[in-house]
């Protein structure tokens, strides 16, 4: 991988010689007949042990090293690396006894200073392996962006780079060819996978997903929560589905390996990971669940007997709180500062985070209508004065660049007329369970808070379902985990929550909710929602 600045850090030699070994990229095989391609090499992470074996294998099938030429094709983007890359390899290649200029041939035809994505990609591969870069689709050059969408059809304009690397790779295989991606595993959980979720699941077959969240697998710390996913060229078969404890580490390799080759069935569970074989990956371009074969299959049982959250027959809706681009402008703490018409009440995360919202003096500044049109400034000279205060800052966001001559004082999201009065549960996100909050009608809710209106749910019933560790489960399945065991509680997430008709739900059954939920139970939340889903203990 190449370095942090571009997207990329260097990955552990562990990590690699685990994905090498996972794939079938073994010295005893024949690799001088093979084709592998690194779609981003940096400085040599992968390549080092692709050519380490390769020798070792030429050798051990009495082939010339001049014969390797056709066995790798490394791309690289960034010259820099690319030169570091070839002076390494260089050295090794002489150290292990190439003559100069079969050194000179195999580095000529090995390192391509390319983009992958760009590259005329054709079915000659048989492994695709590496770590391409983590760059999200906004710090991307439009035009680039544009041209990336047009190679790569998994990519809109706001898609993370490594999702067209995926792409590409695949496309890059032959028949029961392998790709092994260590790479952030949101494409299996976001809108902007969707696609590429479809392309895995119509032609290839998903066999290997080591969840690493948490684990030392780069040279540098970041923030990303990776995956090592294997993907073949095939008819999906049995999927083997590993989630690694931060305590995992090198040493902890030999087990894996046994249970990974192993024929065994049973779960697999040590202190440093759980493994499941599940028969057959999903087969949808909906969100990915990741967990064990029992959720799972309760997973597909609740899908095909509850409708999700938000839906037309309950006219339940999730959102998210408004997202202002500038809150030391439009979030304020002194009301005198602008006309009292323009102000609302406003909660934000931090006020919920006892399970009550706690008043804190905030209101947000709204500069939009009824209608849904930016208030007319001229009427209301206190907000006027305010605004030409932070006039230039507010210009120069790029929402405000995108909206016109007079869109300079917009925020990002505009105010959902109404919300305020209504009734609603909040959700943080980024917690370990969900904890929903009753606003009766009284605040609008910030960025960060996630809102649920509905006319046929008793809200706090709704909330003690929502709290319980059935629920949990669900979510679990689905969203984006972090470090610790916190998850992203996201509305596309919520919304499809699959949950009985309220009106299934007696009195005396939904009574036990609402008292679950205002005493903050979870334990008796948990227990009312097992009888609500009809689910054995």
């Amino acid at each position: 991988m190449g370095r942090v600045a571009n997207g990329v850090v260097f990955t552990k030699n562990w990590v690699v010689e685990l994905m090498l070994d996972c794939c079938g990229y073994l010295s005893h095989t024949d690799l001088a007949t093979k084709l592998v391609i690194e779609p981003a090499c940096g400085q040599g992470a992968f390549l080092f042990p692709i050519v380490s074996r390769l020798l070792d294998s030429a050798l051990k099938h009495g082939h010339e090293f001049s014969e390797l030429a056709s066995s790798i094709r490394a791309f690289e983007l960034n010259k820099d690396d690319l030169d570091v890359c070839h002076k390494r390899l260089y050295g090794l290649l002489r150290e292990v006894g190439v003559g100069e200029e079969v050194v000179a041939d195999l580095l000529d035809a090995w390192l391509v200073h390319s983009d992958y994505l760009l590259h005329n990609t054709e079915q000659v591969a048989d492994y695709v392996v590496g770590n391409p870069p983590y760059i999200r689709g906004t710090e991307i050059d439009w035009e680039l962006r544009q041209e990336y969408a047009k190679s790569c059809k998994t990519m809109t304009a706001g898609t993370d780079i490594y999702v067209g690397f995926i792409e590409a790779g695949l496309r890059s295989l032959k028949p029961n060819g392998v790709l092994s991606f260590i790479c952030a595993d949101r494409w299996m959980h976001n809108a902007y996978g969707k696609r590429l979720r479809k392309m895995v699941t119509q032609g290839f077959s998903v066999d290997i997903v080591l969840l690493m969240h948490g684990v030392d697998a780069f040279e540098d710390k970041v923030a990303a929560y990776p995956a090592i996913t294997q993907i073949k060229n095939a008819q999906q078969g049995e999927t083997a589905f590993v989630t690694m404890r931060e305590s995992f580490s090198e040493d902890s390799l030999p087990e894996l390996h046994d249970w990974l080759h192993s024929d065994s069935h049973s779960p697999f569970e040590n202190s440093t990971l759980t493994g499941y074989r599940l028969h057959t990956w999903c087969k949808t371009d909906e969100a990915w669940p990741l967990a064990s074969p029992k959720v799972i299959s309760l997973l597909e049982e609740l899908n095909a007997r509850y409708h999700p959250l938000q839906n037309d027959a309950t006219k339940t809706r999730v959102g998210i709180g408004i997202a202002t681009g500038r809150d030391d402008v439009f979030v304020i703490e002194d009301p005198s500062l602008v006309e009292d018409c323009l102000l609302l009440p406003l909660v934000t995360s931090r006020q919920t985070r006892s399970g009550k919202i706690e008043r804190q003096g905030v209101w947000l500044f709204n500069p939009w209508d009824e209608a849904g049109n930016l208030i007319d400034i001229d009427r209301y000279p206190l907000a006027k004065s305010y605004l030409a205060d932070h006039e230039y800052s507010l210009r120069t966001r790029h929402i405000a660049m995108k909206s016109g001559e007079h869109g300079w004082y917009r925020t990002i999201d505009k105010v959902y007329p109404g919300l305020i009065d209504k009734p609603k549960l909040l959700i943080q996100d980024m917690k370990s369970s969900i904890q929903p909050v009753y606003d009766r009608g009284e605040y609008y809710p910030h960025h960060n808070l996630y809102w649920i209106t509905s006319e046929q749910w008793d809200l706090e019933a709704l909330g003690g379902l929502l709290m319980s560790e059935t629920v949990r489960m669900i979510v679990a399945a689905y969203c984006v985990k972090m470090r610790g065991g916190t998850l992203r509680l996201q509305a596309q997430f919520l919304r499809k929550i699959r949950l009985p008709d309220p009106g299934s739900i007696d009195d005396s059954l939904q009574d036990a909710l609402i008292d679950a939920f205002r005493r903050n139970d979870r334990e008796k939340a948990s227990e009312a929602a097992l009888m609500a889903f009809k689910l054995e203990r």
